[in-house]
């Protein structure tokens, strides 16, 4: 989910070309480029994070609202002992357990690099927020709020942002999986000082791959930010940042 400038343009034409060409769109997450990005969770993977979904007795006994996610963009899917979807979907669904021991109803949630949505939709199946912010680069804005409005959840009130017109505001919640930690510092910077550090609870898998590490993303965060171990571990340099 590379929110920086980079001198690879593929991706954001990938998600251009899909928010205005349909026969894009009807395919674009089993695309080998969108692949590179998003969608690359294997199977094992997809079985793992159903295991944690498994922990939640309302969500796995309504796993079937995950299929919502699964029904644009041509996904591949796999069939697990709780019904068919792709491995991607079982990841959003891992996370909302994860998110669902917070209070979300009515409140007002950021995520940072959104992919195509995903991590929305299948949040939106069990709670309902106040408002939702976008924020990623503009291409892939533009494919966000297509595949919402396709699926009939642009029913609240969502703003879609870059780094350069961020909105100033307080959240409630702050999103931002393998996203955040994709990024230049001086990016990392505009958004903890806009987003992270006006959020009351974040919710970070942190990858190391750009930027500042984990522990000094932590440094300049919420004193009491916590580290934990990714679960499933899908990297070694993974981390799950919370507060």
């Amino acid at each position: 989910m590379l929110l920086s400038s980079s001198d690879n343009n593929i991706y954001p034409q990938l998600c251009k070309a899909a928010s205005i060409d349909d026969s894009v769109f009807d395919n674009f997450k089993s695309n080998p480029i969108y692949n590179e990005i998003l969608e690359h969770v294997t199977q094992q993977e997809g079985a793992a994070y159903l295991n944690h979904i498994k922990l939640d007795d309302n969500v796995i006994n309504n796993i079937e609202r995950f299929q919502i996610n699964d029904k644009l963009g041509g996904p591949k899917v796999f069939k697990y002992d709780a019904g068919t979807f792709s491995p991607t979907t079982l990841r959003y669904g891992k996370v909302l357990v994860d998110l669902l021991q917070l209070s979300l109803e009515d409140t007002d949630i950021v995520e940072i690099g959104c992919g195509y949505g995903g991590q929305y939709t299948i949040l939106r199946q069990f709670v309902t927020p106040k408002s939702y912010t976008f924020v990623d680069l503009p291409d892939a804005l533009n494919l966000q709020k297509k595949y919402i409005e396709r699926l009939g959840m642009n029913d609240i009130p969502t703003i879609f942002a870059t780094s350069d017109d961020l909105p100033t505001a307080n959240y409630d919640l702050c999103i931002s999986n393998y996203a955040i930690s994709e990024c230049a510092k001086c990016i990392q910077d505009i958004y903890i000082d806009s987003i992270v550090n006006n959020s009351a609870h974040g919710y970070i898998i942190h990858n190391n791959f750009e930027g500042y590490t984990h522990n000094e993303f932590i440094d300049k965060i919420y004193p009491n930010a916590n580290i934990h171990n990714e679960i499933p571990q899908t990297c070694s340099d993974n981390v799950l940042i919370t507060w």
